[in-house]
């Protein structure tokens, strides 16, 4: 079909029961990571548009909490763009999005995506925060959109909460600029015993840490001794989120031991559940990545539950790609629990 031998009310908007339907070049339009698109997709919730049983274009979002949803891509076909089907697509999506009580609603863009800042801006999405040289760090060749280098990352947001509501304010924020007010710092000694009773307590709270309530066996003397080979210590570091005192989350970069991998570090990282999906894990990463960039560190791994959707969120918008799954490594609750692996080279 001739993308002009349709009326634009023969364009149907749907939901999508089964993800592998839509087609995998049409995702990569918006998102040319493939190995990205092939992780989230499973994820997601889909919507299509179709004309005459073709599908021209989609668009799917991911459940961050209750009301918050972020829109991990939309695409419609280079034949059928500039023709009202993204409008129309979108437009669908979010009213279904509000009737499932949605709140917030993130997307994330380009500085050089100048089209999709006019179009997300036209449908109602602000600009609140900006990540700079995202696309620098993260993208090995450069990418250039209408003559301009694409360097950061533009995170947009629609709200239907009270325009006093603290979402509206800071993305997965329940407090107002709360990872702004958290300080991230490297640990001292005598930060010994504090940590070692919020790891006791993290593992209380969540599943998501390999080890279960009372089975750490670590003392305030040995986790001094981490962090006094830590500070001495040329690749490895122990980095904590600090609020009022208070030490909230934690990441452990651990260096290799010998020659051939002292590149490579290992990261363990864990928030406090009350200040969980605020921006801290993200402060943590951030700090902990422009000093292993610092000390000339080439390679940063972890291993992930395959359940834990919001971890993985953040690691891949960090830049961490999957490596590995090793099936059935874990068994949580009974269940056999897949554990993804993976890395970021610097």
């Amino acid at each position: 079909m001739e993308s002009s031998d349709y009326s634009y009310d023969s364009v149907l908007i749907r939901a999508q029961s089964n993800y592998e339907s839509i087609p995998i070049t049409l995702l990569m339009l918006a998102d040319p990571d493939l190995e990205a698109v092939e992780h989230y997709k499973a994820y997601c919730r889909w919507w299509t548009a179709e004309i005459a049983n073709h599908i021209v274009g989609v668009c799917g979002v991911l459940q961050h909490a209750a009301q918050e949803w972020e829109i991990m891509n939309i695409a419609v076909e280079v034949d059928y763009e500039r023709q009202g089907i993204g409008s129309k697509l979108l437009d669908e999506v979010l009213q279904q999005l509000k009737q499932y009580k949605a709140q917030v609603v993130t997307v994330a863009t380009g500085n050089s995506s100048l089209g999709a800042l006019a179009f997300y801006q036209k449908h109602g999405f602000r600009m609140i925060r900006i990540e700079h040289d995202h696309f620098i760090r993260h993208y090995q060749q450069p990418i250039i959109e209408n003559g301009i280098v694409c360097r950061d990352q533009v995170i947009l947001q629609k709200t239907w909460a009270d325009s006093n509501s603290l979402s509206s304010v800071y993305p997965y924020t329940k407090e107002p600029y709360l990872a702004m007010l958290v300080s991230v710092r490297i640990a001292q000694m005598k930060d010994s015993g504090a940590l070692v009773r919020m790891k006791q307590k993290l593992d209380e709270q969540t599943t998501f840490m390999l080890l279960e309530p009372g089975e750490r066996n670590l003392n305030e003397a040995e986790q001094r001794e981490m962090i006094r080979y830590a500070l001495r210590s040329a690749n490895s570091n122990i980095f904590l989120a600090e609020y009022e005192g208070q030490i909230i989350g934690y990441l452990e970069a651990i260096g290799g031991k010998v020659a051939r991998n002292r590149h490579s570090v290992y990261i363990v990282v864990g928030v406090l559940q009350e200040y969980a999906n605020r921006g801290i894990g993200r402060r943590l990463f951030q700090t902990m990545i422009h000093w292993a960039q610092d000390r000339h560190l080439h390679r940063l791994e972890l291993n992930v539950q395959s359940s834990n959707e919001r971890a993985l969120h953040l690691y891949r918008s960090l830049g961490f790609r999957i490596e590995g799954i090793q099936k059935n490594a874990l068994v949580v609750e009974h269940q056999y629990v897949d554990l993804i692996q993976m890395g970021l080279l610097l």
